[in-house]
Formats: C-alpha cells, structure tokens, sequence
C-alpha cells in the first residue's frame, strides 16, 4: 500500500514586487495583463516581496506562464 503522499513537492510561489495591483492578487483581473472581462483560470501562487501570505493568482491565457523576476 503507498503512503497517500504525493510523489513530488508543490512548488514554490513566485516572489513578485509590491507594486502589483490588488485586483490582481485577488484573482478579480488576469495576473499578467490585468482583464477583468474575460474568463480566468488557475495560474499558481505568488507572494510579494517582503510579506509571507501565497496568493493563488489567475490568468485569461495571454501568457502560458509567470515569469519570476
């Protein structure tokens, strides 16, 4: 019987600067390109420079992925 872990670990959340809209960061507009209109989906997590808490973030698809600064 396996140990119910997974088999790799989550990865780490991109470290974005401070100066990314809240919007954003509440999952309300597309992570990269800020659209609020169109449909979002899942694009990972982030957190901002100098603070602990992940933000789960999300995308409309105009990038494939988040780039880490």
């Amino acid at each position: 019987m396996g140990s119910g872990m997974p088999n790799a670990l989550p990865l780490a959340p991109t470290v974005v600067d401070s100066s990314v809209s809240i919007a954003r960061l509440h999952g309300e507009a597309c992570f990269d390109c800020g659209a609020v209109g169109k449909s979002l989906r899942a694009a990972g997590n982030v957190v901002v420079r100098g603070s602990t808490r992940v933000w789960r973030i999300f995308t409309c698809g105009c990038r494939r992925k988040v780039a880490a600064p």
